[in-house]
């Protein structure tokens, strides 16, 4: 397994994590498309996409690492197929928490 790969596991774990809190909070009587969209919003959720979107970018500043992975593509793509809930529920954040400053770093 490749420094993504790994650290795309600890992503969906603490993904589901942050999501099966969030639930607590939320009324179980919403549509499933209001529902997953009030998790895409909530916190705990925003918190974890950020961290590793941080997470894979910084893999992708290792001069030893060979690979490059966009990291829209590792927060959001990679859980299309094998991890659908996951995905359904990030694909529906209204825009990515993430900005660029005037160096086109991310922040």
């Amino acid at each position: 397994m490749n420094d993504y790969e790994i650290l795309f596991e600890k992503y969906v774990k603490e993904l589901k994590e942050a999501i099966e809190e969030e639930k607590e909070f939320l009324d179980p009587n919403l549509d499933k498309e209001r529902y997953e969209y009030e998790l895409s919003i909530s916190g705990r959720v925003i918190a974890v996409f950020r961290k590793y979107w941080f997470e894979c970018d910084k893999l992708n500043d290792n001069e030893e690492n060979e690979y490059y992975v966009n990291p829209k593509d590792f927060c959001v793509d990679w859980l299309s197929g094998e991890h659908e809930e996951l995905f359904r529920i990030i694909e529906k954040m209204p825009y990515y928490p993430i900005g660029i400053d005037e160096h086109g770093n991310y922040v």
